[in-house]
């Protein structure tokens, strides 16, 4: 696929998804003509690709004749090898299949490869009907189907079981499938109780892990489109994945002041939310030229400096701006493969009202660009957050303890807080101030290693945030 990209002359996300669409429309004649096994290795290529969910309307969509077709070539298939049962236990299916002497190693090796091919097809299937928690599940049973087939002698010349890159791409789309089931839990079947957090953190920490270690920092150097599609897409994951750890590691707080009865919310914690705004300032110069979700990922980026309280509103301010600039590069381009985009959480809509209200003041007042962002808890259900009246440092062990957090109940109070004198003392001012600056100085290096030269907009931006006379402390 990757020798296709290169011949493209303009690298943009426009030619991107032309060839994703012409691979699927091959993949589309294929199947009522070929084998499962050619049929599967088409579409296993588009799936370990990345490829979009939107690109594969025409081919998969429900009661359409593809996917009656292809649904039929997997049951015909799978029926015709009743030793194939991709039910059970991974473990178990590979003892089964290569006990004894009951086929030679050929027959073994192609039914392994069949195995991988079929699950990640009706996994992927799942992913695409929105059925989150069956393809969490199967992409699971896949990871631990190829970690058992590597302990088998002579096996690890086979490519699908061997390639890392493979092994990336089924991790992310199970993170994703998992990460998709957070925000939609009517989507799977998890038990509810007690152990519901911890549950969550083990398993997304472990994907976390795996699809780390099979991360080598030469895939960060680029040489086609797919290349730059594919890290976006991974560092997008892994910083949704942060901000999920953050949530389900920060302490739960009793929250005052939202009625006669007490609530809870999380206080994210920052080590996390750091990793998440990082994550996503590395997707963010990975976009294609064109892609619409650029402004996804800045909304991403914003949200994090948000959970991460206390950070200067002129850091905030430079994002912010950087957004609208590449949103503008976006809109001059074509827009035939524009995304359709979630209506905008709670979080972002505070972050509009708040830029809207402080744009219209003079930022050449020194006593504003002291101020910083409030500090913020996050509700345990939704993507609603919190404004507090307590200004807090985190300790070492801070999830540990609950603390308990007095709400602005006016909006005029809140107000107040944001553009008001300072409230914090000079000492976490300062650590705030240089966290926030590593944020940009960050994004910069980025861009001129992913993208090159600066434009003179994006340039000026850069020149007066680092100007010593603006700094806040």
């Amino acid at each position: 696929m990757t020798e296709a990209l290169s011949l493209s002359k303009q690298p943009s996300f426009h030619n991107l998804m032309k060839f994703f669409r012409h691979q699927i429309s091959i993949l589309a004649a294929s199947i009522e003509r070929c084998s499962l096994i050619e049929v599967s290795r088409l579409f296993f290529e588009l799936v370990i690709s990345l490829c979009p969910r939107n690109c594969f309307r025409s081919a998969l969509e429900e009661c359409s004749q593809n996917r009656a077709a292809l649904e039929l070539l997997l049951e015909t298939e799978i029926t015709g090898h009743p030793e194939l049962d991709l039910e059970v236990d991974p473990r178990f299916l590979l003892k089964s299949i290569s006990r004894g002497q009951l086929y030679n190693r050929s027959s073994l090796e192609l039914k392994i490869k069949l195995v991988i091919l079929a699950k990640t097809v009706m996994a992927y299937l799942n992913y695409f009907d929105g059925d989150f928690g069956e393809s969490f599940f199967k992409f699971r049973w896949i990871l631990q189907f190829l970690h058992e087939a590597r302990k088998l002698p002579g096996i690890l010349h086979i490519k699908l079981v061997r390639s890392l890159d493979y092994e990336r791409s089924l991790s992310l789309l199970c993170a994703k499938s998992l990460l998709n089931v957070f925000e939609k839990p009517q989507c799977t079947k998890w038990r509810s109780g007690a152990d519901f957090k911890v549950n969550r953190l083990e398993i997304i920490e472990g994907l976390l892990a795996n699809i780390l270690d099979c991360t080598e920092p030469s895939i960060l150097t680029c040489v086609d489109e797919l290349d730059y599609f594919m890290m976006d897409k991974l560092f997008t994951v892994l910083g949704s994945m942060e901000k999920y750890i953050a949530l389900l590691r920060g302490p739960l707080c009793e929250v005052d002041g939202m009625g006669t009865s007490k609530s809870h919310a999380i206080r994210p914690q920052r080590c996390h939310v750091e990793g998440m705004i990082r994550k996503y300032i590395l997707a963010s110069t990975f976009k294609l030229a064109g892609d619409p979700t650029i402004s996804y990922t800045f909304e991403k980026i914003l949200e994090g400096i948000l959970l991460y309280g206390g950070i200067h509103l002129c850091i905030m301010t430079f994002f912010y701006k950087v957004k609208e600039l590449l949103e503008f590069e976006v809109s001059g381009s074509r827009q035939a493969d524009s995304v359709r985009l979630d209506v905008k959480p709670a979080y972002i809509l505070f972050v509009n009202t708040v830029m809207k209200e402080w744009g219209s003041l003079s930022i050449a007042n020194q006593s504003l660009k002291c101020v910083q962002c409030p500090q913020v808890l996050a509700k345990t259900h939704g993507d609603e957050i919190i404004m507090v009246d307590a200004v807090y440092e985190e300790s070492g062990n801070d999830h540990n303890h609950d603390i308990t957090l007095l709400l602005s109940a006016a909006k005029l109070k809140a107000k107040r807080k944001i553009y008001g004198s300072p409230q914090l003392h000079q000492e976490f001012s300062e650590t705030q101030w240089q966290m926030g600056l590593s944020w940009v100085r960050f994004w910069e290096h980025c861009y001129l290693d992913n993208k090159g030269n600066l434009t003179d907009s994006l340039r000026g931006l850069l020149e007066e945030i680092y100007d010593p006379t603006f700094s806040p402390v």
